[in-house]
């Protein structure tokens, strides 16, 4: 009888700090969400916040806004999505929506386009078309598409599923988001575009500020020089005409 009301107290203790760690994860992410209540506004869409002051270590430059350095009503920059041209990709390893390992290495020497998104985001979700169209184009010019998707069970969200077909990797995370944390992403949605040699060439809140396909074909790896064309071949000089004969006189 000890035995099992022994066992029956340690369960209670389990189950409470199970709830309690439960509790305390949802507070961080709701604080996130909410920190940025006014400020957050760039074309008409809220951008939600993932983690202040979470930036990867060394990979951006100094003179980062932080989220909260800024006055109601005034625009969010690119520079607030905590990553900006100029960054260079930082290492990771995520897990793909398929169970595949994904790290940096994955998507070397190929123009890359990531989208940072969100299950609590209303503009994340209206994003996803624009998202689809850049995607075929960054493709058409080589590279790979890459969307993260971060909220309770994103792996079985229809965000996920609808990236699925636009995207060549979906990584689905929990409100911790351990890829995007690497990135240093602070708001949703957020859309980053890489060269070939992983730096980044663009960041922005809104996919109309993103470059459009003519820059896209810049990113892609250069080929062959074209070859000069060959100069047209010189006619040959004709051969002299063979002196014609003198005419013979008429003989009578």
């Amino acid at each position: 009888m000890e035995y099992l009301v022994a066992g029956i107290v340690l369960a209670a203790l389990v189950t409470a700090l199970n709830l309690a760690l439960t509790a305390a994860v949802t507070r961080r992410w709701r604080a996130r969400v909410n920190a940025l209540p006014g400020a957050a506004r760039h074309g008409g869409g809220d951008h939600h916040d993932h983690a202040p002051g979470d930036h990867a270590p060394g990979d951006h430059a100094p003179g980062d806004h932080a989220p909260g350095d800024h006055a109601p009503g005034d625009h969010v920059q690119a520079a607030d999505l905590g990553v900006a041209a100029g960054h260079r990709m930082p290492e990771f390893t995520a897990t793909t929506a398929g169970g595949a390992t994904l790290t940096r290495d994955d998507l070397a020497g190929r123009p890359v386009l990531i989208g940072f998104l969100s299950l609590d985001c209303e503009s994340c979700d209206e994003a996803v078309p624009a998202f689809a169209e850049h995607a075929r184009r960054m493709r058409d010019a080589g590279g790979r598409v890459l969307a993260t998707v971060v909220g309770v069970d994103a792996a079985e969200s229809e965000m996920a599923a609808r990236l699925a077909g636009i995207a060549d990797f979906v990584v689905p995370e929990f409100l911790d988001a351990p890829f995007g944390s690497a990135f240093g992403v602070r708001l949703y949605p957020g859309f980053v575009q890489y060269g070939p040699d992983g730096v980044a060439t663009a960041a922005v809140l809104d996919l109309a500020d993103l470059p459009e396909s003519p820059d896209l074909a810049e990113l892609a790896e250069p080929g062959a020089p074209a070859e000069p064309a060959e100069p047209a071949d010189s006619a040959e000089p004709a051969e002299p005409a063979e002196p014609a004969e003198p005419a013979r006189p008429m003989v009578p």
